[in-house]
């Protein structure tokens, strides 16, 4: 894919005492041309001085909210691609914060990032605070796509970053969401009415 449709971003994880996992997230400042105002992980797209994914998202952590690999974070994984609703291919870069690191205010990229805050990772295999949409496409030419939401101190975390997390919590405590995170075999994507010649949710669940 060319360098414009490729993004990285950088899940970092903080050990928590009991021996749980910390994300460290982002909200998008609300001037943002795209995403604004969503929460998100560190990232963005491929730049040309960029050697690989692992790069990407080191360098746009690094601009963002000033995390620096390998001397705050050190890269442990990547994810397989996942594909936006944009169509821009993104790679998942699961990093380990090294203890002792904190985001400082002065390092925040205020034209791109509101807030920096973390969330338990283990949430994102509950379905206390969880709920999805199930969306098509008006043609009904491929399955229907579940988008998880979850709600976290008056936050939504939705979307891909949602995605993104339920397969890290998935490999990093070893068991299932207690959720489904596919849609329903049964559901009739060709049924889905059109809106805007867009998808359109054909099945929710609070």
């Amino acid at each position: 894919m060319r360098g414009s449709d490729r993004a990285a971003v950088l899940v970092p994880l903080a050990a928590r005492g009991d021996d749980g996992w910390d994300v460290t997230l982002t909200t998008r400042a609300t001037s943002m041309r795209s995403h604004a105002g969503e929460i998100a992980l560190p990232g963005g797209k491929r730049d040309a001085r960029d050697a690989c994914d692992a790069g990407t998202a080191a360098r746009e952590a690094r601009e963002e909210i000033g995390m620096r690999t390998p001397r705050d974070v050190e890269v442990v994984g990547r994810l397989p691609v996942v594909m936006s609703r944009h169509r821009v291919s993104v790679r998942p870069v699961v990093g380990v914060v090294r203890e002792g690191f904190r985001v400082r205010e002065e390092e925040i990229s205020r034209e791109e990032v509101a807030e920096v805050f973390t969330a338990p990772l283990e949430m994102f295999l509950s379905a206390d605070r969880h709920r999805y949409d199930d969306w098509a496409r008006p043609n009904g030419a491929r399955p229907a796509v579940r988008v998880h939401y979850f709600e976290y101190e008056g936050r939504t975390i939705w979307g891909l970053t949602a995605m993104i997390l339920i397969e890290v919590a998935r490999r990093v405590y070893g068991r299932e969401p207690e959720f489904a995170v596919a849609a329903d075999d049964g559901v009739a994507v060709w049924d889905a009415r059109c809106r805007d010649g867009e998808a359109a949710v054909i099945k929710s669940a609070l």
